[in-house]
């Protein structure tokens, strides 16, 4: 699936509302991962705590203590991590990055001994006939997904430049020397994860498979022996649209900086790989708790330098020291506050991290599209807007939130499926025998569905189709009740907040029931005076609570 994301920092800072403390420091929250001690949660544990209090980004879950071995951390069993993950997602009303590292070989957190499977190191699955390599890394991401992990820091894309590198090469973490190779095996990786909704994070940017020391250790300096080779494997998988996420490394190198480490460089995160190799999506930061990080800078220097390069995500372990939520969150809203750090930056970050993490919560179960449906909404289109068209895909300017009436998601799904209209929809047969659909159908937990293509056209709205995306929410009761759930809300300000990212061109943000009043705009095609329905969907209360939220994009009222 490409990985589309187009910032118009116009609209998401120029046209932007004042931005209230509270938020802020929520979307300061939604920068962090940050890593804690317990292998089960509650309500009254810390993490918890700082989940819902920050809508934390997300967590990175660690077997063993970094300097005491013999002490488990977060993962002991495979059902044990199955029960953390599930509660950590049950006290998360956002979508939560549950992370860990799992290369392979060395580099696992999910251990044979625990009761998983053991898997290869990235070297060890060179060696294999290369259809048992795509068979090895699609069992290890169903694992994954079954423990309810939904984000790997891998693959690693370091190239195996120096025999002597005992962090990347001696620890057999690197595909091999070649960057069509570790391309190759880390598409394969990247494609096997991706199916079962699993974010990959390309790891060590600019490129660690030249260095002869640790970063976990100490300062590490790569301008002697890194060669501009190393950023190939990353350049060949940007362009193929691969890459949702890419760590930062802690290494030097005076070719490209002669002042800082890669992860608190501008020139390295902004000007190298956003600008000049094209990176659209997430940068995350290499733990920062590294004594290549801390050894040389405070903590408010190590993230305002971070934010300021272009990193999204900062990485807190919590394995090599130990910083609290609300200590990071109060030092960098202290930087924020005494303009050390842009509120664009603020801004800009939390809606790539908005949009990943949106994404990657969608299920898609699509309904019936064969070519008697898109026949009939060509004919839809030609009867109703007096256009020919040769397809049925539409260049989206409005959102348009709606209710079922029909209480369960099944039934709710049921009756978007069929191509044709049910007999019970008298009131608007005349109009065509097209059946209803939407774009997005959100259950009363929250979780969305997309059943279709969200740039063809479906019959939701009368007038407004050929331009409009349609965000279903399960409720309405006897389509009246106003009862959509708070988790529907939250669930709606994120589609609108990635879709207007997704297409920026989107103008328009209106409830059903106000889709009359948009028959002076250019998007109304309507052609038959008679056919209107009247409409209280999705409830006034609720449309208000979802435009407060959104203010900032700057959508417009019909």
């Amino acid at each position: 699936m490409k990985y589309i994301l187009i910032l118009l920092l116009s609209f998401l800072t120029l046209n932007a509302a004042p931005i209230s403390n509270k938020k802020l420091k929520k979307m300061i929250g939604r920068m962090l991962v940050i890593g804690f001690e317990e292998q089960s949660v509650n309500k009254d544990t810390q993490i918890v705590k700082d989940i819902k209090r920050y809508e934390l980004g997300g967590v990175i879950l660690f077997d063993k203590h970094y300097k005491k071995r013999s002490i488990t951390k977060n993962i002991d069993s495979p059902q044990q991590l199955q029960e953390l993950t599930t509660q950590l997602k049950k006290y998360s009303l956002k979508p939560l990055l549950i992370s860990v590292d799992q290369e392979g070989g060395n580099v696992a957190r999910l251990k044979h001994y625990y009761g998983f499977d053991r898997f290869p190191s990235a070297k060890e699955i060179t060696y294999m006939h290369f259809s048992d390599a795509k068979e090895l890394y699609n069992d290890e991401a169903k694992m994954l997904k079954k423990a309810g992990i939904n984000t790997n820091f891998a693959p690693v894309v370091d190239l195996e430049v120096n025999p002597d590198n005992k962090v990347i090469v001696g620890l057999e973490r690197s595909y091999g020397k070649s960057s069509e190779k570790v391309t190759k095996y880390a598409k394969v990786l990247i494609d096997a994860q991706r199916k079962q909704n699993i974010i990959s994070v390309l790891k060590h940017f600019p490129g660690h498979g030249s260095s002869l020391d640790d970063s976990h250790k100490g300062f590490v300096d790569i301008s002697k022996t890194w060669s501009k080779k190393e950023l190939q494997p990353y350049k060949n998988l940007i362009k193929s649209n691969d890459v949702d996420m890419i760590m930062t490394a802690h290494v030097f190198n005076s070719h490209l900086d002669k002042k800082y480490p890669a992860t608190l460089s501008y020139k390295v995160n902004t000007k190298l790989l956003r600008k000049e190799m094209g990176y659209k999506g997430l940068i995350i930061s290499d733990d920062l708790q590294m004594k290549a990080i801390t050894k040389h800078y405070s903590l408010r220097q190590s993230v305002t330098l971070a934010i300021n390069a272009g990193v999204d995500i900062l990485l807190f372990g919590n394995q090599l020291s130990n910083n609290s939520a609300d200590e990071l969150v109060k030092v960098i809203y202290s930087q924020v506050k005494k303009g050390k750090i842009s509120y664009k930056r603020i801004i800009e970050s939390n809606k790539r991290i908005e949009y990943l993490l949106t994404k990657n919560s969608i299920k898609h179960r699509p309904i019936s599209f064969t070519p008697k449906r898109i026949k009939l909404t060509k004919d839809y289109i030609k009867q109703h807007y007096g256009l020919k068209v040769k397809n049925i895909k539409i260049k989206p300017k409005a959102i348009v939130l709606h209710w079922t009436a029909v209480m369960k998601y099944e039934d709710c799904f049921k009756r978007l499926k069929g191509e044709t209209l049910y007999s019970d929809r008298g009131d608007i047969a005349k109009a065509g025998a097209l059946n209803v659909s939407t774009h997005f159908l959100v259950e009363r937990n929250g979780a969305i569905t997309q059943l279709m293509p969200d740039n063809w056209m479906a019959r939701h709205v009368i007038g407004l189709n050929y331009s409009s995306i349609g965000i279903e929410n399960v409720g309405g009761r006897d389509n009246k009740k106003d009862d959509l759930t708070k988790a529907q809300r939250i669930a709606n300000v994120r589609l609108v907040e990635y879709l207007k990212i997704k297409y920026p061109d989107i103008k328009y943000l209106l409830g059903h029931y106000e889709y009359e009043k948009m028959q002076k705009t250019p998007l109304w095609l309507e052609k038959d005076a008679k056919y209107r329905t009247k409409k209280v969907d999705p409830g006034k209360r609720f449309m208000k609570i979802v435009r407060r939220e959104v203010k900032y994009l700057g959508l417009k009222k019909p």
